[in-house]
């Protein structure tokens, strides 16, 4: 017992001293090799002999949280970098390679480094990112980003934007600038190839230049299918089997989509779900006039979650269409002619139950025009002729009176009649 108590004691001691010789991972480097791509490695360390060694990898940024166990001396990940990170690596030791627990004390120190941060002001880089990818008919991808200026940026401030996807990195050529014309708001890249892409993720960078102030970067990833967009269906078309479309985006496969057909009319309004490019089910048309529009739905496996695209114009079906539309301008227009007759039957009764009051004829008019003038006519002829407007009874100095008085009298008389005419 006491042999092979000793032997225990030697093998602990011996394991001990190899534990407390575990030091952690030397040289440990960061890079950058392309946008987003954060790389770490460092050297091997020395493993005790029938043991296997393990790196635990933690990253930390404001964004982003990575703990990783790694069998080699390095590794590789995307990220946001423009905040900076810190890496940390510690060895482990185990027993086997399938062992889950490290040895007791088989534990080395952390090994750190640090990625500064982008340098610039706070407040100059772009605020309000967002991108999304545009997927034509034809299967083209289109790129496009928007963001807000930096509060603090200055007037002079250019931005540049960057997208970086796999190992390919594209300038963005092609920019959106304030109503001004001043600062750059967006970007558009009308054409991306993303099906060499390795990996899914698209990682956009964008920095700026000014005179007066160092501008800071910033940076955002994508997942490329969660930002993509799919157009609607095409050709939609309605007939006496149903409807028919094509699918949104001809070089994808049929399985990538399922599309919903929304049919609504004055009692209904539900949403069936088909797999195929058509609806063929004619029991649902009724007498009733329906209306119909169709999405697509975008699934797996080109979509981890369901995208659907915009929903398609309306369009009528339904055998009693053109009646009753037909119907609907009989009715319009009968109504508006019974409106009319109406309306001019009440003019008509109108006039007859009231009467206009006549005005005076113009003959009478005329014929007391010309008694006037008669009047002013006599008047006018009485400057030459003498008339005797009233006689008087003689007395007895009155005979003795020449005629030239009587003249006088008669000439006073005229004029007096005259003025009042």
């Amino acid at each position: 017992m006491s042999g092979a108590a000793t032997l225990l004691l030697l093998l602990s001691y011996c394991q001990m001293s190899v534990h407390d010789a575990i030091e952690p991972p030397q040289d440990l480097t960061i890079a950058v090799p392309t946008l987003g791509k954060v790389s770490l490695s460092w050297k091997h360390i020395v493993a005790p002999p029938n043991t296997t060694v393990k790196y635990v990898v933690k990253i930390r940024s404001p964004e982003t949280t990575i703990d990783v166990k790694k069998m080699n001396n390095s590794t590789s990940h995307y990220m946001e970098l423009h905040r900076g990170l810190t890496a940390q690596v510690a060895a482990e030791i185990y027993e086997t390679k399938d062992s889950d627990t490290p040895m007791s004390g088989g534990v080395s120190t952390w090994a750190s480094q640090n990625l500064p941060p982008s340098p610039g002001l706070d407040g100059t880089s772009v605020t309000n990112l967002s991108c999304r990818i545009d997927i034509e008919t034809s299967g083209k991808r289109s790129f496009s980003c928007y963001w807000t200026p930096g509060d603090k940026a200055p007037a002079d401030t250019e931005y540049n934007l960057y997208c970086g996807h796999s190992n390919s990195i594209e300038r963005c050529k092609n920019y959106v600038t304030e109503p001004a014309g001043r600062k750059r708001t967006g970007c558009i890249i009308p054409y991306i190839d993303l099906s060499k892409s390795s990996v899914p993720w698209i990682v956009v960078h964008i920095n700026g230049t000014s005179r007066s102030l160092k501008i800071k970067a910033m940076e955002k990833m994508y997942e490329s299918t969660e930002i993509e967009t799919i157009p609607p269906v095409q050709n939609l078309k309605a007939d006496g089997k149903g409807l028919h479309w094509t699918k949104p985006v001809q070089t994808f496969s049929d399985s990538c989509f399922q599309y919903h057909v929304n049919i609504s009319s004055k009692s209904r309004n539900e949403m069936i779900t088909v797999s195929q490019c058509s609806f063929n089910d004619t029991e649902q048309w009724s007498a009733v006039r329906h209306v119909i529009r169709v999405r697509a739905v975008g699934k797996e496996p080109c979509w981890k979650t369901e995208k659907y695209s915009p929903w398609t114009e309306m369009i009528p079906i339904g055998e009693d269409m053109d009646r009753s539309d037909t119907t609907g301008i009989i009715v319009s227009v009968c109504v508006i002619a019974a409106f009319f007759i109406t309306f001019f039957l009440c003019i008509r009764c109108w006039k007859h139950l009231f009467p206009e009051i006549p005005k005076p004829k113009n003959e009478l008019k005329e014929a007391f025009q010309n008694k006037q003038n008669q009047a002013l006519m006599r008047c006018n002829s009485w400057d030459n002729e003498e008339v005797i407007s009233y006689i008087e009874e003689m007395g007895h100095l009155d005979k003795y009176m020449t005629s030239a008085g009587y003249g006088h009298i008669a000439d006073y008389s005229s004029s007096r009649l005259c003025k009042a005419l």
